[in-house]
């Protein structure tokens, strides 16, 4: 089969397509025929070899891909070969074919296109885990999103307004904040123009955010922190600002210093927290995941939520994929059409 395998770090070039031997499905497993992979800014931390989840090289990427089950190892139903599913995995995702535990290939929802299906699993679960599960959002909330245009951003936005919240969006360009206001952001702002920490200050108060879900870092994160009221939740999803060189001591030292946290004296004083959330540890309990998917896919369905594919690109562009994603400048979920 074709496969992207990451043999070593380094810039978008090191991605290539290769020849590769099937999988098969062991015990418990289902093989899966990829249709479609959607990209993830993991993935580009992975390649830099700035991830610590990721396995020893060399190993295939990807953690989330769309298709059909072709077959299936002992111990799963055979009635299962031909269903479209979605899947969420550690890595193997950028291939034609990918071998995984039966719980982690999920029923696709109907009525999709495939590449909408390959940009709903990971983006989506994590904005609602972050919002909903640690967020503990209700009705009337004041929710802040940064950044909003990209896959998880665009998946909360949706989410928090249909929870009935007033939604506050923060984005690196105006093209993108038009696109989410017409998902449901009551108010955004340009997180690159002069100024643009005064505006939130002005925008926020006197009330504050009760949730916030935030994955820049940096100064983004500190200004958004600034805003919580009390009671209010910062949850922690991903560092989109994280970038070193292994050999650049000062580049260490922006990077530690951006990696988003709140003291303890300051939670006191304000009677408020940072949560995180890592979507990955979650794959080691099945029967959470499984329920997390249940809650989901259910609201999805009532309220008529999709994904937003900005990008659809060939399995062969796969570094041209993340070359635009480290652009900062897509819009949505990146989609590998395999």
């Amino acid at each position: 089969m074709k496969a992207v395998v990451l043999r070593r770090h380094g810039g978008p070039g090191v991605l290539r397509v290769t020849e590769v031997p099937d999988p098969r499905a062991d015990p418990g497993q289902v093989l899966v025929r990829v249709e479609a992979v959607g990209i993830n800014y993991a993935e580009v931390l992975s390649r830099k070899g700035l991830y610590g989840w990721a396995p020893k090289r060399p190993y295939v990427l990807g953690m989330e891909a769309a298709g059909r089950i072709e077959a299936v190892g002992a111990g799963v139903e055979a009635s299962r070969v031909g269903e479209a599913v979605v899947v969420g995995a550690k890595h193997g995702a950028y291939a034609e074919l990918m071998a995984v535990s039966s719980a982690q290939a999920l029923p696709a929802p109907a009525g999709w296109s495939v590449e909408e299906r390959a940009a709903f699993p990971v983006n989506w679960m994590t904005a609602w885990v972050g919002l909903v599960e640690m967020g503990r959002l209700r009705a009337g909330d004041r929710v802040l999103i940064s950044p909003a245009g990209g896959g998880v951003g665009t998946a909360a936005v949706q989410l928090a307004s249909r929870h009935g919240c007033d939604v506050l969006a923060l984005a690196g360009s105006d093209g993108k904040l038009e696109r989410v206001r017409a998902l449901g952001a009551a108010d955004t702002l340009n997180y690159r123009e002069p100024g643009w920490r005064r505006r939130l200050a002005e925008v926020t108060q006197p009330r504050g955010v009760d949730v916030a879900l935030e994955m820049v870092g940096g100064d983004v994160f500190r200004a958004v922190r600034d805003t919580l009221a009390p009671f209010g939740r910062a949850v922690v999803a991903g560092y989109a600002d994280l970038d070193y060189t292994l050999w650049n001591p000062a580049s260490w030292w922006r990077a530690w210093r951006g990696i988003p946290r709140m003291g303890l004296t300051r939670m006191f004083e304000r009677s408020n927290g940072i949560l995180s959330t890592h979507l990955g540890y979650l794959l080691d309990d099945p029967e959470r995941v499984s329920g997390v998917w249940a809650r989901l896919t259910a609201f999805v369905a009532e309220h008529g939520l999709r994904p937003q594919v900005g990008h659809v690109l060939g399995f062969g562009d796969v570094a041209e994929a993340h070359r635009l994603m480290e652009s900062r400048e897509s819009y949505g979920k990146i989609v590998l059409r395999v």
